[in-house]
């Protein structure tokens, strides 16, 4: 569908982007502006403006920025067709059309979606065109899964065979690179394709207005030759940093009650919305990420955690706390008895029995204690210290003072301690998470980047340099999970090279459009110094570790010794920092005679050491 030129302008004139924006989050007016939190990244510091005169909005966190149009396309996932369509309807204009297919606007995700589309299409015909004692059938039976919820879901069967859907997708004329970058098929170094998912129960994955943009396959039988699921990778439609399996099918609930439940798996989900509880959504089995919680955020602030009772279900619970506590999140986190889990419980007990259970969650105190004592943490008096503090930091991440006093008084009565000692623990941890902040704020306040070379730096070490272009091989790898770890913990102007953090804007300026592509980074640079030096760190030579990738054979295993080098890099790389700050100050106080530089020298000092400790403790404890 191609819409002339001066009908979209006509629509964009005629829209009010605090209108439209204030639609989905809260605006307040601040002088000739209006701002709000961010809706692209978390924060706790409204840096969102939305200017009415120029008619445009900018994040000064994140510096997402764009007109009416561009909010949409990014804030629902869209396409700029589809954005003006949306606010067209919202105006009450008609879109009158011009030409045919031939004068096509061009959408380059376009095709991928319609080539998932197709594929959820073809696995739900597969699904229905079984007999019911296949296999398949016979499954979704043991699962108590009846046709009406499987059908609402989307859910499919990929049939035995290597090439059913590739020679579907053949005979179409499709573009079969695109669908090798959806991972629907894969194909072999002579140039023949074969299917990615066979003899699999298919749940597709929908972005939050209703489009296909990924999948997970479930093996039918248990078979230690075959993973469990199998899911689509990382694509130009599909994030799992940025993606919440049944949001689309449980946003409207959600809305309607203002709180959600967060679950691990698809069945998960799907079987409680078979038994009317549709405020649910899943992680899809992948750890949680601020992109996530963001996205969540969007209908509701309030959550209970339901993972599986195991350790590995318990850890991921205790993580996700962090992460909703640093976002402002009400939570409550629920353990289902006998280890059982979502699915398995609102089937075997139905709905009201589960609200019951899920009425009886607790707060993050309650939990993160019981877990401790479960560990046998509570009996030792070594661990029982580690304990103490580690609830202490959680209560920290709250931004509410009367509730962390309230937690501090709960947390002290229940081991006898007196509330002062735990009000200074609780002190430190808040002073060094403001001084972490504080350098921060500080680093995004260098000159721009067009002047880096003119700023006066110190030297930097080998071990500097080699660790940077380290990092910014691992953000030339592609790798979505990877590069948003390093900048969550990394912003551009953080490199202390100016040609690397000139580099990492730009990779980081394509990572916040979705857009990680080297190839694309590397021609999208318009200096040739820093286009040489991509060039350089992209060649084999130059890849991370002497270890060649290409040579193992579990791709899934190279991803997560890439992940894991790049948590190492960063990890050192804070407490080198921290290290380094520290050995400062303690020459400063040495050669200091007055007593309150002095005093200021050593708190100084103390909220460091304690920021390094925090880190230590934290990687432990992963």
């Amino acid at each position: 569908m191609r819409i002339p030129e001066q009908q979209i302008e006509n629509i964009r004139q005629s829209a009010d982007i605090v209108d439209i924006i204030s639609g989905y989050i809260q605006l307040k007016k601040t002088g000739r502006n209006y701002q709000g939190l961010c809706p692209f990244h978390q924060e706790k510091t409204p840096s969102f403006v939305v200017s009415p005169d120029k008619q445009i909005y900018h994040c000064f966190g994140c510096h997402a920025g764009g007109n009416v149009f561009k909010f949409l396309m990014d804030y629902k996932n869209v396409s700029f067709v589809e954005s003006v369509q949306e606010i067209a309807s919202y105006l009450g204009i008609e879109i009158v059309n011009e030409g045919g297919d031939s004068d096509r606007v061009e959408n380059k995700n376009e095709e991928y979606y319609e080539l998932n589309q197709f594929a959820a299409r073809y696995f739900v015909d597969q699904l229905k065109a079984t007999p019911d004692d296949a296999p398949v059938n016979v499954y979704l039976k043991k699962r108590l899964l009846d046709t009406k919820t499987a059908r609402n879901f989307g859910v499919g069967y990929a049939p035995h065979g290597w090439k059913n859907l590739s020679n579907l997708l053949i005979e179409k004329k499709s573009d079969l690179d695109k669908a090798v970058e959806l991972g629907l098929i894969g194909s072999k170094t002579r140039g023949e394709y074969y299917d990615r998912f066979h003899d699999r129960l298919m749940f597709p994955i929908f972005s939050t207005n209703g489009r296909v943009i990924a999948f997970g396959g479930r093996i039918l039988e248990k078979n230690s030759d075959f993973a469990k699921y199998i899911n689509s990778p990382e694509s130009v439609i599909y994030s799992k940093r940025k993606s919440l399996y049944g949001l689309y099918h449980s946003k409207e609930e959600i809305r309607r009650l203002d709180y959600a439940f967060l679950v691990e798996g698809y069945m998960d989900v799907i079987s409680l919305h078979k038994h009317e509880v549709k405020n649910v959504i899943a992680s899809s089995g992948t750890a949680l990420t601020e992109e996530q919680i963001t996205l969540l955020s969007r209908f509701t602030k309030n959550v209970t955690i339901i993972f599986d009772a195991d350790e590995a279900g318990q850890n991921a619970a205790s993580r996700s706390v962090e992460l909703f506590l640093k976002a402002d999140f009400n939570i409550r986190i629920l353990t289902l008895p006998n280890k059982e889990d979502p699915d398995s419980f609102v089937n075997k007990f139905g709905k009201e029995k589960f609200l019951e259970v899920a009425s009886k969650a607790v707060n993050f105190l309650e939990f993160q204690l019981s877990r401790f004592e479960k560990l046998g943490d509570l009996n030792d008096p070594d661990k029982q210290l580690d304990a103490i503090r580690e609830v202490v930091r959680s209560i920290s991440f709250l931004n509410d003072e009367l509730k962390r006093n309230v937690m501090i008084k709960s947390l002290a009565k229940k081991f006898g301690l007196r509330e002062i000692v735990l009000e200074r623990e609780l002190d430190n941890f808040l002073k060094a998470e403001k001084a972490k902040n504080q350098r921060r704020e500080q680093n995004r306040e260098l000159p721009p980047r067009e002047n880096y070379e003119e700023v006066e730096r110190p030297k930097l070490s080998k071990d500097t340099l080699k660790t940077e272009a380290e990092l910014i091989k691992l953000l030339l790898e592609g790798d979505e999970k990877i590069t948003g770890h390093i900048f969550d913990h990394m912003q551009p102007d953080e490199f202390q090279e100016p040609r690397f953090s000139s580099i990492a804007r730009i990779i980081y300026d394509n990572y916040m459009n979705d857009d990680i592509d080297p190839s694309k980074i590397v021609n999208s640079v318009t200096d040739d110094n820093l286009k040489n030096i991509l060039i350089k760190l992209t060649f084999k030579e130059n890849r991370i570790s002497e270890k060649r990738w290409e040579e193992v054979l579990d791709d899934q295993l190279v991803r997560m010794n890439r992940y894991n080098y790049a948590v190492d890099i960063i990890r050192n790389l804070e407490l080198r920092k921290l290290d380094m700050q520290i050995s400062k100050i303690a020459m400063q106080i040495e050669q200091t005679t007055n007593e309150d530089e002095l005093a200021e020298l050593l708190r100084l000092s103390n909220d460091l050491r304690v920021e390094k400790n925090n880190i230590i403790n934290n990687d432990q404890h992963n």
